[in-house]
């Protein structure tokens, strides 16, 4: 069969990207064989083509069959000669090109304008049903205005450019995000202000958001300024009473932040109160301080200390498990209920033990986060921790803890999935037991156990756990008698031993009179 070649020029290919021409008007059936289009030049489809090909398109209406097949399949498949991946901005990294400044969420580039109505023609293009009309799937009348809108912006600077306040919040969403914020270019954060400010004037309750938690404490976005924070905060309680605003609130008023550091305690307590109802633990704890001291409230330390220990217990869950909450705060304050004797007597071993897990978790927490305060909890606990250390007795520490019946082999085993336990000679010559999560074959990864040891300054959350049983311990590990996978423990008081179970089957005991763990 002799192949039929049709050279397109230049001007053939602008008016193919109009549709003005189709290939079916230039060789009848493009799916035929025996038809070779060839293309001399790359064509630069452009914005400026697509809109005039969407008010032909319009005039013309065609089915989505004769649309598809000769028009937007035949570009497609010629893709390359139309350079449609430069022209949807996917022919290279554009986030990586030196000095370019990206608004996210917003469109304002010509390749950004012609992906969002190139993709939309695709779309249309999918649909099953060929005899339908364009028109019937393509909204023509919003792509047209919104690229007659890009049109009117494009020669003027972004920052002057015309946007609805949907695009403004959605540029400004992005902005919630700290990581957004610290790595934002300066062109960036000023349209994030402007967009801001006005939106504020039409009372979005996103914008006010924004302002009211850039501003307190301050970040790149906005410089620290607690009236500007609390009357942001204050019209967002004012519209929807979410106890996040009033705990912030309270905080505001609390530290005096806008009364020249003076405390302002009648107004913080009904915050307060508000967010411990509503179950916030920070405002349970903040309550409970002024209930220990007697801010705005009658003092009780019996209720600071009822409340401390509420907090803790429940941020202790979360915290375990991998969640922040606010346990490095909770740990602290019960660390001062026994260094203090608040509602009860002094204890400075105890405190040592809460004071250990608020450093820890302090640090764990500053770490990762550059929230207002978070670093100033991270100092005040090892100030407290080191504080109550020189209250201790002078043997309190030791080289290791020793036990009977330690229980973090059944600790690693209740965390869920599967545990390794292994046998080894250590530097010193003496046997070691080391357990170690390690993910089921299926199922969530297992949380790791949140271990505390004053006696020998140690507290981590870990995965992995090494004990030194005694010289006469008595070991039988399953099949090689090194190393044994197991998901359930338990101590059996018959055989004075632990006992290790994969499922059902036993593989494993230990028997010891005393075990050492050196953390």
């Amino acid at each position: 069969m002799h192949e039929r070649k049709i050279i397109l020029s230049t001007g053939q290919m602008q008016q193919i990207a109009r549709y003005s021409l189709t290939f079916k008007d230039l060789v009848g059936d493009f799916d035929d064989d025996s038809v070779s289009i060839v293309c001399p030049e790359v064509y630069t489809y452009t914005v400026d083509d697509l809109y005039y090909a969407l008010k032909n398109l319009l005039a013309a209406d065609p089915t989505l069959k004769d649309f598809g097949e000769d028009w937007f399949y035949p570009i497609v498949r010629l893709s390359d000669a139309f350079d449609l991946n430069r022209a949807c901005g996917r022919d290279k990294d554009t986030d990586s090109m030196p000095g370019k400044v990206h608004y996210p969420g917003l469109l304002v580039t010509d390749s950004e304008y012609f992906d969002m109505v190139w993709s939309n023609l695709e779309f249309a293009w999918e649909d099953n049903d060929g005899e339908k009309r364009l028109s019937e799937v393509f909204a023509f009348d919003v792509y047209i205005s919104e690229l007659e809108r890009y049109f009117s912006n494009r020669s003027k600077p972004v920052s002057e450019w015309d946007f609805s306040d949907e695009e403004k919040e959605n540029y400004v969403r992005y902005f919630v995000d700290d990581e957004t914020v610290e790595n934002a270019e300066e062109p960036e954060l000023a349209l994030a202000r402007k967009f801001i400010e006005e939106l504020i004037e039409k009372d979005s309750s996103l914008a006010l958001y924004v302002k009211g938690y850039a501003c307190y404490g301050g970040n790149r976005l906005y410089s620290c300024d607690w009236e500007a924070s609390r009357d942001c905060i204050t019209r967002l309680f004012e519209k929807k009473d979410d106890p996040q605003y009033a705990n912030t609130l309270g905080y505001i008023y609390y530290y005096g932040r806008c009364n020249g550091g003076v405390p302002e305690y009648e107004k913080a307590f009904p915050y307060f109160v508000f967010a411990a109802a509503n179950g916030l633990y920070e405002g349970k704890y903040k309550l409970a301080d002024m209930y220990c001291h007697g801010f705005a409230c009658r003092k009780s330390e019996r209720t600071a200390q009822h409340l401390y220990k509420k907090v803790y217990e429940d941020s202790l869950l979360y915290f375990s498990i991998g969640e922040p909450a606010n346990f490095a705060d909770a740990a602290l304050r019960m660390g001062n209920v026994y260094a203090k004797g608040i509602g009860t007597e002094v204890d400075f071993p105890k405190a040592y033990y809460y004071y250990l897990q608020a450093d820890y978790a302090a640090r764990l927490r500053a770490q990762s986060s550059n929230f207002f305060g978070d670093a100033s909890v991270a100092r005040n606990a090892q100030k407290t921790l080191a504080e109550v250390e020189e209250k201790l007795p002078a043997d309190y520490f030791k080289e290791y803890a020793e036990y009977e019946t330690p229980s973090f082999f059944a600790e690693l085993a209740s965390k869920g999935g599967c545990c390794v336990l292994t046998k080894s000679i250590n530097a010193d010559g003496r046997l070691e037991l080391t357990a170690e999560c390690i993910p089921a074959e299926s199922g969530p990864d297992p949380d790791p156990v949140f271990l505390t040891v004053p006696q020998i300054k140690y507290c981590e959350r870990t995965m992995k756990v090494t004990l030194v049983p005694d010289e006469d311990a008595v070991i039988w590990l399953k099949n090689d008698g090194k190393q044994i996978q197991y998901n359930f423990c338990e101590w059996s008081d018959v055989d004075a031993r632990y006992e290790f179970f994969l499922d059902s089957e036993l593989v494993g005991w230990v028997k010891a009179d005393s075990y050492r763990f050196y953390g």
